[in-house]
């Protein structure tokens, strides 16, 4: 059973301040406004609606599955993974950071998958 003391309240008072402060970094920022442009594109979105309508026949449909090319390659798509990314490079450093006050054993994976291109190589 867990015993619930004023330690654990603090910790829990703690992790809210925390997470309250980073979600007013400027790459959470900027990830909420490349959803909301993704969101509101409705011409990206009714293509998204079309290729999820159509997705069991992208094999035999080649104009299916040229239209998953084009959607992949918009800009508001690029946009939006490269802010994803950042915000996920920006949560794997304060989990590195939290979890090297405990031990520097401890590995935090960070599964970014454009961390090694673009102009993630040079974050900041």
């Amino acid at each position: 059973m867990l015993i619930i003391d004023e330690k654990i309240i603090e910790l829990d008072e703690l992790a809210d301040r925390v997470a309250a402060a980073f979600m007013k970094l400027d790459v959470v920022a900027d990830f909420k406004a490349r959803k909301l442009a993704f969101e509101s594109d409705d011409e990206l979105q009714q293509k998204l609606q079309t290729l999820e309508e159509n997705r069991d026949y992208i094999t035999y449909r080649p104009e299916i599955r040229a239209l998953q090319q084009e959607i992949l390659m918009t800009d508001a798509i690029y946009q939006l993974k490269i802010a994803e990314n950042d915000v996920q490079m920006s949560l794997s450093d304060l989990a590195k950071a939290i979890s090297g006050v405990i031990s520097d054993a401890i590995v935090v994976d960070e599964n970014l998958p454009l961390k090694k291109g673009g102009h993630h190589g040079h974050h900041h």
